[in-house]
């Protein structure tokens, strides 16, 4: 059970790490890794069987030998010894030589393995992350339930307040456009409050434009906009035809 727990369970591996000397030896540095993957984690301590020894650990230690860590490193014996007396003299590893193991087992111990290892709380730097954590879900659990009694407003679609069926907003554009339709200059100020009177009855450019033209026609007057020979009506162009003609006649006697 122990041995699925500690398969199951993790290191922490500091990024200050690249600034240690051991990290540009590469051989050293994955050999101490292994040490801090290999080593007891728990506070109380276990018992490890080492070559049909029993052998008793506390956290951040663990028995080994030379084979062993070769076999599981894939390191040579030669640069396990290396990576031993280098992890000693930088005061990454301990060794303890009290304990007297057969067929070269030997108990070595992580430094500072509690600190850099431990929980969040045992560190020189208790971080608030949990608490933190756990007073946004706190909020976001208020949030969520004062979201649920009060749902969103959601705004209606439809025409708003300054909405026009013309879809123009603005009046001064309207004008333009109609007078377009009409023919008209734009600089032509005649029609601005009549045009600005369909704009207000919520009138189209198209709808403007034919009442105007009606409008005109109504009032017996050239079309806005237009030329007079193209607009005039057909009794007023029968009339000048008649009067062109009694003064050809009148010029002839």
């Amino acid at each position: 059970m122990e041995e699925l727990k500690k398969q199951d369970s993790y290191i922490k591996l500091f990024r200050k790490a690249r600034k240690h000397p051991i990290f540009k030896k590469p051989l050293t540095f994955h050999y101490f890794t292994y040490c801090i993957l290999s080593a007891w984690w728990n506070d109380e301590p276990t018992t490890f069987n080492l070559g049909g020894i029993d052998v008793s650990i506390s956290k951040g230690e663990f028995a080994t030998t030379l084979q062993r860590s070769s076999y599981e490193t894939g390191l040579s014996i030669q640069n396990i010894r290396t990576a031993i007396k280098v992890l000693k003299a930088t005061d990454c590893l301990t060794e303890d030589l009290t304990r007297s193991l057969t067929n070269g087992g030997r108990v070595l111990k992580v430094c500072n393995y509690s600190l850099y290892q431990g929980k969040k709380e045992e560190g020189n730097k208790p971080s608030n992350r949990r608490s933190n954590r756990s007073s946004n879900r706190q909020i976001k659990n208020i949030s969520n339930k004062e979201s649920n009694n009060n749902p969103p407003i959601i705004p209606q679609r439809g025409k708003g307040k300054n909405d026009h069926r013309s879809g123009i907003r603005n009046v001064a554009l309207f004008r333009q456009l109609v007078k377009g339709y009409l023919k008209t200059k734009i600089d032509d100020t005649t029609l601005n409050k009549r045009i600005n009177e369909k704009y207000k009855n919520n009138r189209t450019a198209k709808e403007a434009t034919e009442e105007l033209e009606r409008e005109a026609g109504n009032q017996r007057r050239p079309a806005v906009g237009r030329n007079s020979s193209q607009d005039s009506s057909p009794l007023q162009n029968s009339d000048n035809r008649n009067s062109r003609r009694e003064r050809r006649i009148q010029n002839k006697q």
